[in-house]
């Protein structure tokens, strides 16, 4: 794998854990503005991975642009999270070598989980250079089917958006919610702690993603995470969400 050529291009408003991901060195940095003007910059990558913002134009914009120029051969790993990627894959030239991969943003680390989403039309060659590539750099890694939000994000949102209606609804204190579920069910933090690590903003996307792919209540934001967001108190990096935080990110 240290012979695969990597190239990575960071979009605009993408999440920065490319530099966990795929490390300082080795690795190609494509300019977004000259992959917009010009296409793939480099014919003989055989990886590429795309870190576009969240939003089905915005990530067929950034596909078809790297169409241009590029290989059929290369594998576009691509950071859909939250949206299909049989559908996404379409305004790329090859959508065959195209595969959708997820994490959580702000919590990724080595040995972390990352998701793998193949496509409808995705060959299982691609996936599998993912998949190796991944592991190399010692990821975790599962495949899923293409759906939205995957598993993580859909079960884990859920479960912070839940904590959000009691706490909400005044049925307990934010301590004893996170409390509950951290010596009631041995989860390593509260989901309301979870939900401040993660960025209530990618919580309330997210959440708002799921809600309209699959029309069901179940996954309508929570009114208190949509006030806290609209406030800008996004959980830690923010220095408050849920809680107030330190600047170790601790809550007070």
């Amino acid at each position: 794998m240290s012979a695969t050529k990597v190239a990575v291009v960071p979009g605009h408003g993408a999440p920065k854990e490319h530099w966990v991901l795929l490390g300082n060195e080795g690795v190609d940095i494509w300019d977004p503005a000259r992959v917009e003007k010009t296409g793939a910059l480099d014919p003989e990558a055989r990886i590429i991975f795309l870190f576009a913002d969240e939003g089905s134009a915005e990530q067929k914009r950034w596909l078809a642009a790297l169409g241009r120029g590029g290989s059929r051969d290369a594998t576009v790993a691509l950071f859909s999270p939250a949206l299909s990627v049989s559908e996404l894959a379409m305004a790329y030239p090859w959508p065959e070598r195209v595969v959708g991969f997820g994490f959580l943003e702000q919590m990724l680390s080595p040995g972390n989980l990352i998701e793998i989403s193949p496509g409808l039309r995705t060959l299982p060659e691609a996936v599998d250079e993912l998949d190796a590539f991944l592991k190399a750099r010692g990821f975790h890694t599962e495949r899923i089917g293409d759906f939205s939000g995957l598993v993580l994000r859909r079960i884990l949102f859920m479960i912070i958006n839940e904590a959000a209606y009691a706490l909400w609804e005044g049925t307990a204190s934010g301590e004893d919610i996170d409390l509950a579920m951290k010596l009631g069910t041995n989860y390593p933090m509260g989901p309301l702690e979870w939900g401040d690590a993660i960025g209530l903003d990618t919580v309330y996307n997210g959440l708002r993603s799921l809600h309209e792919e699959y029309g069901d209540d179940r996954y309508r934001p929570c009114p208190l995470i949509r006030k806290l967001v609209m406030a800008g108190f996004t959980g830690k990096l923010a220095g408050r969400g849920f809680y107030t935080h330190n600047i170790e990110g601790v809550p007070a």
